[in-house]
C-alpha cells in the first residue's frame, strides 16, 4: 500500500505517518521503502494495530456496586485526577 492508503487503512492522517516516521523513528507501522516511496505492507499494519490496541480492563466492572455506583476506590482515582488538573481546569467547588 501506498502511504495514503496505509492512513486511510489504520485511520490517521498521512502527516502522521510521515511524522512517525521521521521525528518517532521506530514507533510507527514498519514501512518499505521501493523505488524512493514508501510501501506498508497489510501484515505488517495488522501487527502495528494489534500491537497498540488497549487492554480491557474487566476490573472496573466488578467494582460496581448493586446500586450502580463504584465502590470506594474510583474516588481515589477521581481525586487523583483532580490533583493532576491546573487550577484553571479544576472545577470550582463552593
Amino acid at each position: 500500500m501506498n502511504i495514503a492508503q496505509a492512513a486511510a487503512y489504520i485511520g490517521i492522517a498521512k502527516s502522521t505517518l510521515y511524522t512517525w516516521r521521521t521525528r518517532r523513528p521506530g514507533f510507527g507501522p514498519r514501512a518499505v521503502k521501493a523505488g524512493g516511496a514508501l510501501r506498508y505492507r497489510r501484515s505488517d499494519l495488522d501487527a502495528w494495530i494489534e500491537a497498540h490496541a488497549e487492554t480491557l480492563d474487566l476490573q472496573a466492572e466488578t467494582d460496581i456496586d448493586d446500586g450502580g455506583r463504584r465502590s470506594g476506590g474510583d474516588q481515589q482515582a477521581t481525586s487523583r485526577t483532580l490533583g493532576s488538573m491546573s487550577r484553571r481546569s479544576r472545577p470550582r467547588h463552593r
